[in-house]
């Protein structure tokens, strides 16, 4: 069974799986964000480029994108669900056929082999990302309209270098990455967000009261 999971084919989609793993138990932690960096993907203003040389590959990609249900549904829930059938075909596929015909792959046919499973398992990912819309359905809002709402720190820390809070919507509680003004608060503070940063596509938080948990950091 260890060799399947780490022949040609299965390869990708295990060391794919480990990583979500890792990924899953440091965010836990409050070690990692769960929105990955580049996640944010905006579908609305990708479709409304102009069609020209490049304008129609654009809205093509932003098409596919909404199919997958990446627009409605966080791409690093997307791709733990994908990940997981991902691994689960690959090791089927080869366990029961692929190794009949392809044992060993080499690594033509095992690229051959692993955009098959790929091919097969985005469109099951939809399916069983589809009934996931609902949970993560919110009303939109633009990034300045949060300016001067409280949250609360998720992460272990908020610091002047990463940070992550919940804020509360309707729907799903929203998680936004943050960055602080200065200081260092802990999880479970009440925070309000001062101001939004474009570039780095953060909000920066301050805590609404003094007395504020913080961790003592020593230089």
């Amino acid at each position: 069974m260890v060799t399947d999971v780490l022949s040609g084919p299965v390869l990708p989609a295990t060391l794919l799986l480990g990583c979500m793993i890792c990924w899953s138990v440091l965010a836990m932690l409050g070690a990692a964000d769960l929105d990955m960096p580049g996640a944010d993907i905006d579908l609305d203003a990708d479709l409304d480029v102009d069609v020209g040389v490049g304008g129609a590959t654009d809205g093509l990609s932003a098409l596919c994108l909404r199919w997958a249900n990446l627009k409605e549904v966080p791409i690093i829930i997307w791709l733990g669900t994908f990940s997981v059938i991902w691994w689960f075909i690959s090791a089927s596929l080869w366990s029961l056929m692929d190794s009949l015909w392809f044992d060993p792959p080499g690594w033509l046919w095992a690229s051959l082999l692993v955009v098959k499973n790929i091919a097969i398992s985005v469109p099951i990912t939809k399916l069983a990302t589809s009934p996931m819309k609902r949970w993560f359905a919110s009303e939109k809002l633009a990034a300045n309209s949060l300016i001067g709402k409280e949250c609360q720190i998720s992460s272990l820390q908020a610091t002047p270098e990463f940070g992550q809070v919940k804020y509360k919507t309707e729907g799903a509680p929203l998680l936004l990455s943050v960055r602080t003004d200065g200081s260092h608060l802990a999880k479970g503070t009440t925070v309000w967000i001062t101001h939004y940063d474009e570039k780095s596509r953060t909000y920066i938080v301050s805590a609404t009261t003094t007395d504020a948990p913080t961790d003592d950091v020593t230089s």
